[in-house]
């Protein structure tokens, strides 16, 4: 049978998860969006890049066609643009072929915010 005061600090133990759980969702990766390719020859990885990351911290993987599966522009150089939140904060960058991409809650890569509508 457990003592008291070891079920009080389990107890303790137990409560204190999820305000920890609640903390890490605010850090944690939501991929919004990703394509691959060059130009207006691109495809949607959005899955892809899901499996890779979301629900991370942070998650790196290689800018390759193996990583996406088939090449999308046979000849060009491509890259990935991922679109991401940290909480609320929304995130974008581009990462080019043949690097490793890193995908995390830096500020550098938050996304700048959307243009004022422009009166007609």
């Amino acid at each position: 049978m457990l003592s008291k005061s070891v079920l009080m600090a389990g107890l303790a133990i137990a409560a204190a998860l999820p305000a920890t759980r609640a903390l890490h969702a605010a850090e944690a990766l939501e991929i919004k969006g990703a394509s691959y390719g060059y130009a207006m020859e691109r495809k949607d990885v959005k899955d892809s890049v899901v499996k890779l990351c979301d629900g991370k911290a942070s998650c790196k993987f290689a800018v390759k066609n193996d990583t996406f599966g088939a090449d999308p522009s046979p000849g060009n150089d491509k890259g990935v643009m991922v679109f991401w939140n940290c909480g609320a904060t929304a995130h974008k960058q581009q990462f080019a072929e043949g690097k490793t991409a890193t995908v995390d809650c830096d500020p550098s890569t938050v996304a700048p915010p959307a243009p004022a509508p422009q009166p007609k």
